[in-house]
């Protein structure tokens, strides 16, 4: 599976490329990527782009690739181009155009660290200076981000980093006031890239509330117009046979609408019912993770309090052991008891009796 699509126009031999998924995904880099389009040698490239981005480092070796190629390069937005996509979306001859429903988003790039080990003094140090080098190469990334936006648009380099820093989503008009785009033009039938759920996830924070309702509300006019022509195709079939057959047939067919409807509203109630269970599945593991540090810290205690008992016991041992008499101490004590009175009454009952 590809985030991209190649496919060879023989008509004009042109080259339309599709990138409809994460910039870099699936095990394919970008090398993968100028290598097809290498070995297709095509004389011209239609970029058609519906991205949320992906590997800024792949966005720019395709970026220095295009631009630098002898290809006649054109870009299309249809959807979406956010984050690594719009460097991408800005390789073209000219500066892209971008259907009205769709939104153009630049931010600063950052990385996602998940680090549950633990560290010591010296660890933390190194983990420290890791971090710097990780803050200045981000920092690098951002100075390219801003020189591709810059030259693309001429707007004012602090201007743009201020927009980069707020996590700026333009619609089609406000990127094309703002120069990062050259036209728009009229609404595709394109689906949308994702959900503000999937987006989220990528870490993006400033998601337009209407960016759902907004990239498809061509999709849903499209719907209407399909829906018109089933009516008047379906009268137009069945009226040649019969008169009565055309309305229950049209009827149908609102019903199976009816019915795709219902359908569209499971689903939205399903994605509700995972997201509750999802939640519910956090709670337990945070409830999970609370019973193993609890359970960790009654561990600790019982074997530090079974420690000092037992040291507790091998004290006393130690000195009982110390107060035992020696060998002379015993035999004096023996010799003591046989000169006694006792002792010769004794030495008598054994004589009398012959032992």
């Amino acid at each position: 599976m590809n985030w991209y699509n190649i496919k060879n126009r023989i008509e004009d031999d042109s080259t339309v490329i599709s990138i409809d998924e994460e910039i870099g995904s699936f095990g394919i880099s970008a090398k993968g990527f100028i290598d097809e389009v290498k070995s297709m040698n095509p004389a011209a490239i239609h970029l058609v782009i519906n991205s949320g981005g992906g590997s800024v480092f792949d966005a720019f070796a395709i970026y220095d690739f295009l631009t630098t190629s002898r290809f006649h390069v054109s870009v299309e937005i249809q959807g979406i181009a956010a984050s690594a996509a719009t460097v991408i979306a800005l390789a073209g001859d000219a500066r892209p155009v971008m259907t009205q429903n769709s939104f153009f988003m630049i931010h600063n790039p950052f990385v996602t660290m998940m680090d549950m080990d633990a560290f010591e003094a010296e660890e933390l140090r190194e983990k420290a200076k890791s971090l710097e080098s990780t803050a200045d190469l981000l920092d690098r990334i951002t100075d390219k981000l801003i020189n591709i936006y810059a030259q693309a648009t001429g707007l004012n380099k602090a201007d743009i980093k201020q927009m980069m820093d707020d996590e700026t989503w333009l619609d089609a008009q406000q990127a094309l006031e703002l120069g990062f785009l050259s036209d728009v033009k009229g609404a595709a039938k394109v689906a949308a890239y994702a959900s503000i759920k999937d987006l989220a996830k990528s870490g993006y924070k400033n998601i337009p509330e209407n960016y759902v309702n907004k990239l498809n509300l061509n999709m849903s006019d499209n719907n209407k117009n399909l829906l018109e022509e089933l009516k008047a195709f379906v009268k137009d079939t069945f009226s040649n046979k019969t008169e009565e057959a055309a309305p229950e047939a049209v009827e149908a067919v609102e019903e199976t609408v009816e019915e795709t409807s219902e359908v569209d509203a499971l689903k939205q109630e399903l994605e509700a019912a995972k997201e509750a269970l999802q939640s519910k599945e956090n709670e337990i593991v945070q409830k999970t993770v609370e019973f193993e540090n609890k359970l960790s810290e009654v561990t600790n205690k019982f074997e530090a309090s079974f420690k000092e008992v037992v040291a507790k016991v091998e004290k006393a041992t130690a000195k009982r052991v110390e107060a035992q008499p020696s060998a002379d101490e015993v035999e004096s004590e023996v010799k003591a008891a046989s000169d006694s009175p006792l002792g010769d009454y004794i030495k008598n009952v054994f004589k009398t009796n012959g032992l």
